[in-house]
């Protein structure tokens, strides 16, 4: 049974008149005739009387008239479940790089936990690469990435992008480097061919310059803890909460460019739980951005307190 014509049916019960049902559906009055007829067809009951162009509710149509509405109420809600993110259960699969591990995580996590009590979340934290390909194969659900997304199937969203800062280890803490005494020390970033990878390589062409050294590493956090031991100067978020008072940031004359973060999602039947996470993501990352981080030149003296 069509639910559009049984709320036609209630419309027109209702109001007492097939042409006011059919301003308020905002469809023809021929539109309202047809869907009652079809209905009376289907049902094999009479339910409105028309003599003498009135429209009186017949006693078959009284008796289900209450149901109707109960079915249609029922439909209200299914729906709005359905639309209601808040209400969301199951579980996401959600890929995402470590420099998101390391930044607003935790608060994306708290935020989801509090709006979506019943969602659960599933992380797989790998290279841009990798997590792409497991998008790619159906094996994730959202992409927390570096890299941007765009066709038909998807939607890609544009987070606020991570600050970027030179740093190295405690002794380092006083001097005043350009960027061609940095190429004389080992460099230690992000995997090879990531974004930040190419971004600082992209820096050093510019100037004509080549690292003597580069060491492209997977995990942030063995990223900080070589340039804690003094084995290379390193590229991290400014805001990342694995800066304490063994890395410092290094008053570095060319400025990191900052690193792209994007939301990807399919267009599916859990579009609108995929967007609600979204949302709350940009959220975080735009509270991480507004957080004190200006420790370029000025602040080369002092360590980063974590976040």
């Amino acid at each position: 049974m069509n639910t559009r014509f049984l709320e036609t049916f209630v419309a027109v019960a209702n109001l007492g008149s097939f042409r006011a049902a059919a301003e308020q559906l905002n469809v023809s009055q021929a539109t309202v005739s047809s869907r009652i007829s079809t209905l009376e067809t289907e049902l094999r009951v009479s339910l409105f009387d028309r003599e003498f162009h009135a429209t009186r509710i017949t006693v078959a149509g009284a008796m289900i008239l209450d149901k109707a509405q109960e079915i249609l109420s029922t439909e209200r809600t299914l729906r709005n479940t359905l639309s209601d993110p808040a209400k969301a259960v199951g579980r996401v699969r959600l890929g995402l790089v470590s420099s998101v591990v390391h930044t607003w995580l935790c608060d994306l996590i708290e935020e989801v936990t509090r709006c979506y009590p019943r969602l659960e979340l599933e992380l797989t934290v790998e290279p841009t690469p990798n997590i792409a390909a497991a998008f790619e194969r159906g094996a994730l659900d959202m992409l927390l990435t570096t890299d941007d997304r765009h066709d038909e199937t998807c939607v890609c969203a544009d987070l606020p992008p991570l600050a970027m800062g030179w740093f190295g280890p405690e002794e380092m803490r006083d001097e005043t480097l350009t960027l061609a005494d940095v190429v004389t020390r080992p460099l230690i970033t992000f995997t090879r061919n990531s974004r930040p990878h190419t971004n600082v390589l992209a820096l050093f062409s510019e100037r004509g310059l080549r690292p003597s050294i580069v060491h492209c590493i997977t995990s942030m956090a063995a990223i900080a803890r070589l340039t804690q031991r003094g084995l290379g100067i390193a590229t991290l978020p400014l805001t990342s909460d694995l800066l304490g008072p063994e890395l410092y940031p290094l008053n570095v004359d060319a400025q990191l460019p900052p690193l792209p973060l994007y939301c990807i999602w399919r267009r599916s039947s859990d579009a609108a739980t995929y967007k609600a996470i979204a949302d709350l993501a940009r959220d975080c990352a735009k509270r991480q951005q507004s957080l004190p981080h200006d420790v370029h030149v000025t602040s080369s003296t002092k360590p980063i307190t974590p976040p």
